[in-house]
């Protein structure tokens, strides 16, 4: 069953090493994201972390290896994790919250996840918004970005698993959202999990901005018993 949720950035400047001189900057936010998954891990059987990617594609394994942005030792466990996936991040997190369950980690193109039967599952969701909010963002500015992650930010306080399971990967490319296809395979698997109407689940929208011109969210969601 599926039990709890945090959705979180994806960025490797959680890192403070690998955010050098912005980690003071971004400690509010650090804060809040470990916050955030230490809660949703606290009562679960089985973490699953779920990344953005090309493809569908699983690991048992994977290791905190920052090693592709100059930082640490590459780890051998995580071989066959692509790079540039947010994958390695999820499992830094998981260490800095000592969550101590057995732990899975997949990359989505958007589909839902087949979970386990059974195991009370924490989801933990990498995902950033737009980055074309302001003219300090990678792709500089899209007037239609702002609407886009407002959209977002509804469905993750909603909760609203259909609004997130619909939505559409075309314009988030354009904008680059490069987090949305983690989004959209959370409201579909959170649709698909023993077809929960969205009054079972209790949201909290913690966090809601966009440092660097880049949306980033921080969302806890639980099943109420």
């Amino acid at each position: 069953m599926l039990l709890s949720v945090a959705v979180v950035p994806q960025t490797p400047l959680l890192v403070p090493e690998i955010a050098a001189g912005a980690a003071d900057e971004l400690e509010p936010l650090r804060a809040c994201v470990l916050e955030a998954v230490g809660a949703a891990t606290s009562s679960a059987d089985r973490v699953v972390v779920v990344a953005p990617g090309p493809a569908a594609v699983s690991f048992t394994d994977v290791r905190a290896d920052f090693s592709p942005y100059g930082y640490g030792e590459a780890a051998p466990a995580t071989r066959g994790v692509r790079a540039g996936s947010a994958l390695p991040l999820g499992a830094w997190l998981l260490d800095r919250v000592a969550a101590d369950v057995p732990r899975e980690y997949h990359e989505t193109s958007g589909s839902a996840l087949a979970l386990r039967p059974g195991a009370r599952t924490a989801l933990v969701v990498l995902a950033d918004g737009t980055a074309k909010r302001d003219e300090s963002a990678p792709g500089h500015v899209d007037v239609r970005a702002l609407a886009f992650d407002a959209a977002v930010s509804t469905a993750l306080a909603g909760p609203d698993t259909e609004a997130l399971a619909d939505l559409d990967l075309d314009r988030a490319a354009e904008l680059w959202a490069s987090g949305a296809p983690a989004l959209r395979a959370l409201g579909a698997t959170v649709r698909a999990d023993s077809n929960p109407t969205a009054a079972s689940w209790r949201a909290r929208l913690r966090y809601d901005a966009a440092p660097y011109g880049v949306g980033y969210w921080v969302a806890e969601w639980r099943r109420e018993e």
